[in-house]
């Protein structure tokens, strides 16, 4: 292995976050697990107050279902009812796999409610309680950038989510707030886990060797850890990033420079 190969003991080592959000009130979707859990830890290492959502509640969790309007509007207005916001970030998503030949209009529908209407409420609603110097980063995909064979839903679900950005920039914008997104690559998530396992079934190969044919198309080696897409939000969220607005970061280990 070449000396300057990122490795798997890199990626993990430990990382103390900067207090870089202190007195800021964060709301976070998605926050039960993978890179929503870790936005939601990041952000409270950095000495935000968070606000974690999440249709799977639990002690530490509020119960919301992005896809449904009430739901959103419910969650983010007895959040502001005590505070204004400074932050959404909009990690909550799900993944589909299958030949589009085969996929029940069901299934890509459902796609399209829960990550761009999902995307659109948490927006929508998250706007109207932001205050001014505030931010909305919605966590996209290089799926959203490519193409990829049997992620043709979850490919036009994040394309939807990168282009609803971009349209809420110049709106938001007179009001003080900043709009970005994240484009992670592969992440080591349960999400990501489980797709690949249906990625094996659907062609007939070995999980192991999907993931390994993932990681060799990474010139870092290896996927992403959901702290690693956390960082990149607690930053965009900060005064380091205070003129970075529009943008869409990418953090797929260079995948896409291939």
């Amino acid at each position: 292995m070449p000396l300057d190969h990122p490795s798997q003991e890199r990626s993990s080592s430990p990382f103390q976050v900067p207090q870089l959000l202190v007195g800021r009130r964060a709301v976070v979707t998605g926050a039960a697990r993978g890179i929503g859990k870790a936005i939601a830890d990041a952000f409270d290492q950095a000495g935000a107050t968070v606000f974690r959502l999440d249709i799977n509640s639990s002690e530490t969790v509020r119960g919301c279902d992005i896809a449904d309007e009430e739901s959103v509007k419910r969650a983010l207005a007895e959040i502001a009812a005590d505070g204004p916001i400074d932050d959404v970030v909009h990690a909550a998503a799900i993944g589909a796999v299958a030949p589009l030949a085969d996929m029940p209009v069901a299934d890509f529908r459902r796609v399209l409610e829960v990550n761009v209407i999902g995307a659109f409420l948490v927006a929508r609603e998250g706007s109207r309680h932001l205050r001014h110097g505030g931010n909305l980063v919605l966590i996209a995909s290089q799926y959203g950038l490519k193409g990829w064979p049997l992620w043709g839903a979850y490919c036009a679900s994040k394309a939807g989510v990168l282009r609803l950005a971009d349209a809420l920039v110049g709106e938001l914008a007179p009001r003080g707030i900043r709009v970005n997104t994240i484009s992670p690559g592969s992440v080591d998530t349960e999400m990501v886990a489980t797709t690949t396992a249906n990625v094996a079934r659907e062609s007939g190969t070995d999980p192991a060797a999907i993931r390994a044919g993932y990681e060799a198309a990474i010139p870092m080696g290896r996927f992403a850890q959901p702290q690693e897409i956390a960082y990149v939000a607690v930053a965009l969220c900060s005064g380091l990033c205070s003129y970075v607005n529009g943008s869409n970061i990418v953090v797929d280990g260079g995948e896409l420079s291939r």
